[in-house]
Order: C-alpha cells, then structure tokens, then sequence
C-alpha cells in the first residue's frame, strides 16, 4: 500500500530519476503542508495574509508538482522558478508568523537541504547564495522595521505553529534520508553483486589465459621442434646429393628454416607469446651463421639500438631472414679475397624510422655476380615489399644493405 502510494506521488524508477523522484515527493509534501498550513492558520484565527499566502504557496506547489509528475519536466528552469516561488511565498510570511521567533527560517532551511540533496553540484553553490541572501535580508528587514512584525495573539498559537512545522519537517526530512538510504543500500548490493561477478569472471579469465598462454607456448615448442626435424632432413638430404647447386640450395634452405626455428625456441625458452627480444635473435642468428661457414665470433658485430628490444614475430621472422639471407650471401661471395673477414649487422630506430644495416668488408658486388640475381637476394626484395621498406645499396669498399622501414 504505501509503496504503491509511494509510486504514485513520486513516480516508478523507470519513468525518473532518483533526483526527479525525489523532487516529486518535495513538491507534493509542500503542496499538501501549505494546503493544512491555510487550513491550520484559519483555525487558530492567524492574520488573513497567512491564509492568502497559504493559498498562493500551495497553488504554485501543486503547478511545479504537475509539471515535474505529470509533464516530467525536470531542469534547472523549474528548479530556479521552485525557488524563487518558495522565497515569494514565505518572506512575507516570515513577518506574519512572528518573524524569527516563527518556523518559517527553519522551512527554508529544509526544504534548501532537499533542493541540494537533488539539483545538480553547478546549482548547489547559488542555492545556497540565494537563500543565505534570503535569510539575512529577512533577519536585518526585521531588525530595522520590527512594527512590520505581526506577533502570535496567544502562546498556544505559536505552539501550534511550531508543532505543526516540526512534525512536516521531521516527517519530511525522515522521509528524503530514508528513501536516500534505500537507494544507497540498493547500490551498494548492486555494486557487490557487480564485484562479485567481475572477480569471478576475472578468474575465469585469468585461468583462460593461463591456458591459452601454455598452448601457443607448447605450439611454438612443437613449431621449433618441428622446423628443426625439417632441417635435420634438409641436412641429411643435402649429404646424399652429388650436384654442388642442389647441395647448396638445400643448405641454403635448412639455415632459412634454422633462422625461423631460433625464434620459436626464443620465444618457448623466455616464456614470450609473440615477443622477441632482437637483441638476443639477432646475436645467437649471426654467430651461428659465422661459426657455420667457419668465421670467429669476432668476426662478426651486432648492434641493437631500440627504445625497445622486443618485436612481433611476423616482423622479427621477415628481419630474420633478410638477416640471414646477407650474412649467407656475404660469407659466401664477399670474402673470397678477404684475409680479416668482418661483418657488422646494426638494427636502430631513429624517429619513426627503422633501420636494418648488414655490412662487410669483401670484395663488394660486381657486375652478373651471382649473389646480385640468385634466390636469396630475390627473397630478400619479396620480404622487403613486405615490410612496406626501402633498400638501398653501396658498393666498394664492401658492401654493405640498408633497408628502412616504420618503426612499431
């Protein structure tokens, strides 16, 4: 019953908003309590004026309850108007009812406590100015005219007066506080509820992870163990064939797909998703490559000047093998004549820029050079276009291959 009562006066929580609820039931209670305030001063035989002004308050109540209720109309046009109707109706009352020795200072203050628990926190500042300005001008209009003073014809009357205001302010401000508080409460079950399902569904989440994160690393150690079974076979065929080029093609293809296997056992060894570090990548790549065609360690610098040294795989697969395409290609072909073979491989990000250097100090490209139009350098402008870069290429002394794209 009541909660239906409730829903009429201050509207379902569909239709409005807590705040606009709570403005509906403000406008109401005003209503009803300037409607038995007319009735009650008419009673205790108080001035005629209260009985006018009784009249007027809850007239203009009841339109801005029609209005919020029944138009739905809620903004700081009709806030102000409320206020400013408010003020209209109880300054003159406050002479009538005995100035500060009446309730009607304890009125305004109730119903400013209401306007601030709803209006918006740019409206807070000026209510509280507008009635701060109200009471005082009402305090110091009173000081200096007390003769405009209409005092309580008997004690019981002004007893009467304020029992009939404590009880309306008491009820009301019991009323806003309780309904505050429901809706408080309500948000706060709400709020856990929501914490709890988030947490769980967090949990879930992370042991999902945790799963998906053991299946691509057991997938890179499968794809590592994989391509390195393929290259076993590259290495075993390559020992029973007579012709040199196919020999040199399947050695050639078994250090493409060593190059491709190095990056998953890097990414199974550092428990890395899709990360590689090219520092590491690139210093294991060309010593291997070096110690494969028989040159010293020493013989070969890599440098790796990023922000940051991880990279995706797909880009670090595509490095990688233009790395190794170079280094094969100059351990082949550019050290023929060279006594002190040095190779410098340098990754460096300047700006936006990336950029992929492989140098050497050989004999340099000469003209229908093989390594100019063979496979590798083939697969090297394919992965180049790929990675949406540029190369360019010096000659003498040495050579050496710059290749620059965006960095990440």
């Amino acid at each position: 019953m009541l909660r239906k009562l409730y829903y009429t006066i201050a509207g379902t929580e569909k239709a409005f908003s807590f705040e606009h609820r709570i403005f509906n039931l403000t406008s109401f209670v005003l209503t009803v309590f300037s409607a038995q305030g007319t009735i009650f001063n008419s009673i205790l035989g108080l001035h005629p004026t209260t009985i006018i002004l009784g009249i007027t308050g809850a007239s203009l109540t009841l339109l801005t309850f029609y209005l919020s209720r029944f138009r739905k109309l809620f903004n700081q046009t009709l806030l102000v108007g409320f206020i400013l109707a408010t003020i209209f109706v109880l300054a003159p009352l406050f002479f009538y009812n005995g100035a500060s020795l009446g309730p009607t200072i304890y009125l305004m203050v109730m119903i400013l406590t209401a306007l601030l628990l709803i209006s918006p926190p740019g409206m807070q500042l000026l209510l509280c100015i507008i009635y701060a300005v109200s009471i005082i001008s009402l305090l110091v209009l009173e000081y200096y005219n007390p003769d405009w003073i209409i005092p309580y014809s008997t004690n019981a009357q002004r007893i009467a007066d304020y029992a009939t205001s404590l009880l309306y302010t008491l009820f009301f401000t019991a009323l806003v506080i309780w309904l505050f508080r429901r809706s408080y409460d309500r948000e706060q079950r709400t709020i856990t509820l929501q914490k709890t399902e988030l947490e769980t569904l967090y949990a879930d989440a992370q042991e999902k992870n945790i799963y998906i994160q053991s299946l691509i690393r057991e997938l890179h150690h499968r794809v590592k163990n994989n391509l390195q079974v393929v290259s076993s076979l590259m290495s075993l065929q390559s020992n029973r064939v007579e012709d040199e080029h196919a020999k040199t093609a399947l050695q050639e293809g078994k250090t493409r797909v060593d190059a491709m296997a190095m990056i998953h056992q890097k990414l199974y060894v550092d428990n890395e998703l899709a990360a590689v570090n090219m520092q590491d990548y690139l210093n294991q790549l060309t010593s291997s490559l070096a110690g494969s065609f028989g040159l010293p360690a020493f013989a070969v610098e890599t440098t790796v000047q990023l922000p940051n040294p991880s990279m995706n795989i797909d880009r670090a697969v595509s490095i990688g093998l233009i790395v190794n395409e170079l280094v094969t290609n100059a351990c082949k072909h550019a050290f023929k004549q060279t006594t002190d073979p040095k190779l410098y491989i340098q990754l460096a990000q300047t700006g936006d820029d990336l950029q992929l250097s492989v140098a050497d100090n050989g004999i340099g490209l000469k003209n229908n050079d093989e390594a100019e139009s063979g496979f590798g350098l083939k697969l090297v402008g394919i992965l180049v276009n790929q990675l949406d870069a540029s190369m360019q290429v010096t000659n003498k002394p040495g050579t050496r291959y710059t290749i620059q794209m965006k960095a990440e």
